[in-house]
């Protein structure tokens, strides 16, 4: 890997993503499963969803996990500046010089993308479409946008970012030790697909901008992991 880029990692990436974006394009254009999943969690009655309120979801997870999960990405700076600016780092932390510092974009780079994909989108929040007392029509990705609606601006899912940028994580050993790599990975997606989960409870936003949000992610981390040239770090075995 040091020797040259890794062609079939990258091109495996890429097909990797371009099947699952067909996959997530037609599965949310010809079903309405965004509505059916949402629909539990929508209380028909008082025209609310009541997790929306609740403590757990509003309080501790969208503000204070939140800031705990800021705060590991100011962490994750602070480690990559220290390897840079001690004379001579040790171990894993002088043979990952480069790897901290391309998960440390990610913590900055991930979030901007969504953000601004999130701000040119049309696409509404549960909270406002229709079928949940909200003023417009549901509509996905591949639909025209109904005429005379203001933008919804919540496409895809910002609060999932908080989390998503820790798939960069998931290369910090690669290609040394893959397997560890990978346990990490998953574990930084099931959070990441929990705190979108969490929103869709709120009725903040629907499956799919959850699930549009992971891949936006992944893509991201994979053009950074290229574009940072880690794969030139040596490593340690």
């Amino acid at each position: 890997m040091a020797g040259g880029a890794p062609l079939r990692f990258y091109a495996t990436q890429v097909l990797l993503l371009a099947l699952s974006a067909l996959v997530l394009s037609v599965v949310f254009h010809v079903t309405r499963w965004d509505l059916q999943l949402a629909t539990p969690y929508y209380d028909a009655v008082n025209q609310t969803f009541p997790w929306r309120y609740a403590w757990i979801s509003k309080y501790f997870i969208h503000r204070y996990l939140k800031y705990t999960l800021l705060l590991t990405g100011v962490t994750v700076w602070i480690v990559a500046a220290w390897t840079t600016l001690r004379p001579r780092p040790s171990g894993f932390f002088a043979t990952h010089r480069r790897r901290w510092w391309f998960v440390a974009w990610c913590f900055v780079v991930v979030p901007i993308v969504i953000g601004i994909l999130r701000r040119l989108s049309p696409m509404h929040c549960p909270w406002e479409v229709s079928d949940f007392g909200g003023y417009a029509p549901y509509f996905d990705l591949w639909s025209a946008a109904p005429a005379g609606i203001r933008a919804g601006h919540c496409f895809p899912a910002a609060f999932v970012a908080s989390g998503s940028w820790l798939l960069g994580f998931a290369l910090l050993w690669y290609p040394e030790h893959k397997r560890r790599g990978a346990i990490v990975g998953l574990l930084a997606l099931a959070l990441s697909f929990a705190l979108g989960w969490v929103q869709q409870m709120r009725g903040a936003h629907f499956l799919s901008h959850t699930l549009w949000s992971l891949w936006v992610s992944w893509a991201v981390v994979v053009l950074l992991h290229a574009a940072t040239r880690v794969w030139r770090e040596p490593g340690a075995a």
